[in-house]
């Protein structure tokens, strides 16, 4: 969170006017959200259609002509959207289920079939065979799932979920040697998103706005989860669609902003951290718990001491609002539940239906198919049930061969947001144990971050490559000169 610890390469600039270049692409998205405002004034239930047609026409522009702002458009769509649908019913005064503006996400992401398909003939010289197996395991499972179902709909609905974010994933590796840009823009995306998703969260929390209210009373199997439709009772998901799903976005944006240089980054961390806290999401908080070690393991003494003392100082800031009401009883009941799973309903609920299904699921060999079937809380259930073992073993293989890549490696720079991208890594493998957390949503950070971690890995070791081979080139011309003297 301080200028020692940013990175040479893409620290964080806080110039309002540059910000907002090139003007075109920002142009562009100005007029996207402009439409959207006047929407919500008059013919809100119109969104339905023109959200996801105006997401994907500016995805359209911005992949093409400014790729960094592609992408960080995309991750404000996965941020945003649920915000503006909730808004969107409550103003149209009727629920939509299933949302079409929900998809917005997703159609933005199917722009990099383009890439797909400019380089799929080079996969091995690229190194991208392990997508390309990942792809394949769900491509199989949509086919099967498209045997099994008469629902055409729900059932490409659900494979947009699975495929996005290996697709996303899979062009941002064929861009590494954008690697640096990319990562500033996820930088300036998190910082911003953690202080609008946090302001908003603790906004939510006690207030409860009418939208969030309507959409909790309507939302099907959600009510019993997501607390109560009033104020001080809500489980805190933000912009987001579930709690869940918000504590993967904010314990991955906690960890970005230590990486961060702006003013923003304390009210950022400190609205972030203590709406995370009111999401009572266990895992979440293990995560962020899991991931400051991951970080603090792996980077040099002096940037260690700077980190703790940043934490010394965000802990003085959110633990006395987090103990006083009316966050305390919230926040304190969820975390003596750590310390007492046994007798935790859900913990114990999970459990119980892992053990009834794990059999059928062992024997699931060609699988019933993509959104065929109930969603579990299970990773290992939701692969084999949707990809059988005919998808999930390329599947499960391409993230094993990732791992191995990235973990094996060996540390060819001091960058503490390389030491970041491992810890989110390590976060989205430990979700896999509490839910299907490669698709979707959660599904993003997973892949994105391997695709990341894989391209600063080709990123330094060509500049690396580069660099020896200018110095030798300079030694060359040295000791010519010398024997020309």
């Amino acid at each position: 969170m301080n200028k020692d610890n940013a990175p040479e390469t893409y620290t964080q600039q806080d110039n309002f006017l540059a910000f907002f270049k090139p003007a075109d692409a920002w142009t562009t998205i100005f007029l996207f959200v402009a439409v959207i405002l006047m929407a919500f004034g008059v013919g809100a239930k119109s969104l339905n259609v023109i959200y996801p047609f105006g997401a994907f026409v500016v995805s359209l522009k911005l992949y093409f002509r400014h790729h960094f702002l592609y992408a960080g458009f995309v991750w404000w769509l996965f941020l945003l959207t649920p915000l503006v649908r909730r808004i969107a019913d409550f103003r149209a005064g009727t629920f939509s289920d299933p949302s079409p503006m929900l998809l917005a996400p997703y159609v933005a992401i199917l722009i990099c079939v383009y890439t797909l398909y400019l380089n799929l003939s080079k996969s091995k010289e690229q190194g991208s065979i392990p997508f390309i197996l990942a792809i394949s395991g769900v491509v199989y499972g949509y086919l099967v799932g498209l045997i099994n179902s008469n629902n055409f709909v729900s059932v490409t609905v659900a494979f947009l979920e699975w495929i996005s974010p290996i697709l996303f994933a899979y062009h941002l590796y064929i861009n590494w040697h954008r690697y640096p840009a990319y990562c500033r823009n996820l930088q300036k995306v998190f910082l911003w998103g953690v202080l609008i998703m946090g302001i908003y969260g603790v906004y939510q929390y006690l207030v409860a706005p009418e939208w969030d209210r309507f959409w909790l009373a309507n939302a099907p199997n959600v009510l019993s989860s997501m607390g109560k439709p009033e104020p001080l009772g809500i489980r805190v998901w933000s912009t987001m669609n579930a709690s869940g799903t918000f504590a993967v976005f904010m314990a991955a944006g906690l960890l970005i902003l230590f990486s961060c240089q702006s003013f923003l980054v304390l009210p950022a961390a400190g609205f972030g951290a203590l709406s995370f806290l009111l999401s009572v999401v266990r895992t979440g908080w293990l995560s962020w718990f899991f991931g400051m070690i991951f970080i603090s393991a792996n980077i040099k003494p002096k940037q260690q001491f700077k980190l703790v003392l940043t934490i010394l100082v965000l802990a003085a800031l959110v633990i006395p609002l987090a103990t006083m009401e009316p966050f305390g009883s919230t926040i304190t009941k969820r975390l003596e539940t750590l310390s007492d799973i046994s007798n935790d309903g859900s913990f114990q609920e999970r459990q119980g239906l892992y053990n009834i299904l794990f059999n059928d699921a062992l024997q699931s060999y060609i699988g019933r198919g993509i959104g065929v079937g109930t969603g579990y809380d299970s990773a290992i259930l939701v692969m084999l049930f949707d990809l059988g073992w005919v998808g999930s073993i390329p599947y499960v293989g391409s993230l094993i061969a990732l791992l191995i890549l990235i973990f094996k490696s060996p540390k060819t720079t001091r960058d503490i947001f390389a030491s970041i991208i491992h810890a989110m890594i390590l976060q989205s493998i430990f979700y896999l144990f509490a839910g299907a957390s490669m698709k979707g949503a959660s599904g993003m950070l997973l892949w994105s971050s391997l695709s990341l971690a894989l391209s600063g890995r080709n990123y330094y070791y060509k500049s690396n490559l580069l660099q020896n081979s200018a110095d030798s080139d300079l030694r060359y011309k040295t000791f010519i000169d010398a024997e020309k003297s």
